[in-house]
């Protein structure tokens, strides 16, 4: 925000003002309810300090530094073979597990820490080169969703620790032949409790994410429209950005019907909470390789889009 008292300053911005009122009007001719012409305005605070009056607005800075999308890329891509690869070494079916091992990957075992923390390091990037591909440039902005996705994807290793507790208390209840008394049994319904709050929680983050990325695509689009610009926005962006906030949902919908199974049933065996883990397991592996080589077929698309 940048306060002056200069005159040629303020009306150098008036003068801006109007130019953009000019160019970027078409949108209250199209959409006759809009209040006050065009939604494109510039900014003024007026501030009084002692016995000056300042009028401030708001511009960029420019702060001479910014992301390099294929270096971004190429760690996902890196970040998305080591972690295979090393799943894949130090694979382990559920009768080999040793526990005094560092490193093993047991797909039917339960939680998998490692899984996640892949997740976590790569997505917040994606998202990034997502919202960079229609020019969304604000650090902050991007900084802050960043860190929202990756928060989320170790929320979600968190709500498989909340499943695999149901587990185990679904499993000892079928030892026991307890049915319907363990649904209302205190620890029962305290789990249950923890896991549908956690849920919500990463449904607000999910939301808040994609719910800003396609608000700011719709802004950029709308500008391109009212604002006389000659030139479309790429099919390819649209594209893409549907089919990853598709792939990402997809992963919270794989999580919730696995929560939602564990939920709804009395007593499960030790044999059917090991399938579960390994159809889980299955599903992320492919959701994972599917947003990845999206990713990079639409930032290459974009990129041939451009030449």
């Amino acid at each position: 925000m940048i306060f002056s008292t200069d005159v040629d300053f303020i009306q150098a911005y008036d003068l801006l003002g109007d130019a953009l009122y000019d160019t970027c009007s078409p949108n209250a001719i199209s959409n006759p309810d809009q209040i006050g012409g065009s939604p494109y305005k510039i900014f003024y605070m007026k501030q009084t300090w002692g016995n000056n009056t300042f009028y401030g607005t708001s511009v960029p800075v420019d702060a001479n530094r910014s992301y390099k999308p294929w270096v971004m890329l190429h760690w996902v891509l890196v970040c998305s073979i080591i972690f295979p690869v090393a799943r894949f070494w130090f694979f382990a079916e559920v009768k080999d597990a040793n526990q005094e091992i560092l490193f093993q990957y047991v797909p039917g075992g339960g939680p998998d820490f490692w899984r996640w923390v892949e997740y976590a390091v790569t997505s917040p990037l994606q998202i990034i080169i997502i919202a960079g591909s229609f020019y969304m440039r604000e650090t902050v902005m991007l900084t802050l969703i960043a860190v929202v996705q990756g928060a989320l994807m170790l929320l979600g290793y968190v709500i498989e620790l909340e499943i695999q507790g149901l587990n185990t208390i679904k499993v000892v209840a079928s030892y026991h032949h307890v049915t319907e008394q363990r649904k209302t049994h205190p620890r029962t319904f305290t789990a249950t409790c923890r896991l549908l709050f956690l849920l919500l929680c990463a449904y607000v983050c999910h939301g808040v994410v994609w719910g800003v990325l396609i608000m700011k695509f719709q802004m950029m689009v709308s500008a391109s429209s009212d604002c006389r610009n000659p030139s479309k926005m790429p099919p390819e962006i649209a594209i893409l950005i549907a089919l990853e906030c598709f792939l990402f949902s997809v992963f919270g919908v794989v999580i919730s019907v696995q929560a939602l199974k564990v939920i709804l049933a009395d007593t499960l065996t030790e044999e059917a909470v090991e399938r579960q883990w390994i159809s889980v397991s299955a599903w992320y592996s492919g959701l994972s390789v599917s947003a990845k080589l999206t990713l990079e077929w639409g930032f290459i698309a974009l990129l041939a889009t451009a030449r």
